[in-house]
């Protein structure tokens, strides 16, 4: 059993994502019915390989019917608010979803699969969302439907976390620079390379942010991070709630996207070319290792100087 956090994280593996996301790629577009059962049957199996109990979470609306995959990480402290991790699990027509969002699913999966040996106080909900594409559609009911009986201390929501591009690559929403002054500056101080994951918060979601971004700085210092804090009441580009965070917003629940910003640097966005050999699986392998680390930490894992802490602050 690891000791530390340090200890933890060394076991998050490369050939593991790349795995995840060359089989996830490989059942199709899994807009497809039939590709689209293969890879939720695949996400079910894994995590069941890991010792975790997977409930099926259906739901249905105006735009066809779904499936969300509840895998259970039980903690052994009932004082303390589980967590929920995401990742959402569908494609766009025409498009195999290596980056969107098989890498997301990978990054889940493999964190579920390192912490599951470890006892944890807190307890971990991993959710694979269905139906994202059609308008956040399985997150939305499951917010909806779920969160009343479980309440979650926060929310970790991964949404294309494995490509990498070079200088000039990292594009902005429009009015980004006019809102997040700070962060602007520094992507412009490092030419605008596309290599930072990006860390998004809402308010009160702010604590959740720190918390990744401290981990990222201590297990991974080597990946630039980048964090776009919203304050209340501040207006915000529409293009930062394109993802399942957004209904937890929504509802009041503390949230993070994390992201490699998707179509403002991945030109393989939404097409066929989004494929396993385009992305960076020593930059997914990063960012699963801060993921990894912040649950630990939330879960009173150990840091290597003897530290650690459940609640957020």
């Amino acid at each position: 059993m690891s000791s530390n956090i340090r200890d933890l994280v060394s076991q998050v593996d490369r050939d593991q994502l790349r795995g995840i996301v060359s089989r996830l790629a490989s059942t199709g577009e899994r807009s497809d019915p039939e590709a689209h059962a293969v890879a939720r049957d695949y996400i079910r199996e894994t995590f069941q390989s890991y010792g975790l109990q997977v409930q099926e979470h259906a739901f249905s609306n105006t735009d066809g019917t779904g499936v969300n995959l509840v895998a259970h990480m039980a903690g052994r402290r009932t004082d303390i608010q589980p967590l929920l991790v995401s990742a959402h699990y569908d494609t766009v027509p025409g498009s195999p979803g290596a980056d969107d969002n098989a890498s997301g699913v990978a990054a889940m999966l493999e964190c579920a699969r390192v912490l599951a040996a470890t006892p944890l106080d807190c307890a971990v909900d991993f959710v694979a969302f269905d139906m994202e594409e059609d308008g956040l559609v399985g997150s939305t009911a499951f917010v909806k439907e779920l969160t009343s009986s479980t309440e979650y201390q926060g929310v970790y929501n991964l949404e294309m976390v494995g490509f990498t591009s070079g200088p000039g690559t990292q594009e902005l929403p429009p009015g980004f620079q006019l809102l997040f002054h700070d962060v602007h500056r520094h992507l412009e101080e490092r030419g605008f390379r596309g290599d930072s994951i990006v860390i998004v918060s809402l308010a009160d979601s702010s604590p959740l942010s720190g918390r990744l971004a401290a981990a990222a700085r201590e297990q991974t210092p080597e990946m630039d991070m980048v964090e776009v804090r919203i304050s209340a009441g501040m207006p915000v580009p529409p293009d930062l709630f394109r993802s399942d965070h957004s209904p937890f917003w929504a509802a009041g629940i503390p949230a993070v996207l994390i992201t490699d910003t998707a179509n403002f640097r991945n030109p393989n966005y939404h097409a066929p070319t989004d494929t396993p050999n385009t992305l960076d699986y020593d930059f997914l392998r990063r960012v699963t290792v801060a993921l990894t680390a912040t649950v630990a930490g939330h879960s009173n894992v150990e840091r290597v100087d003897g530290s650690s802490d459940t609640r957020l602050s």
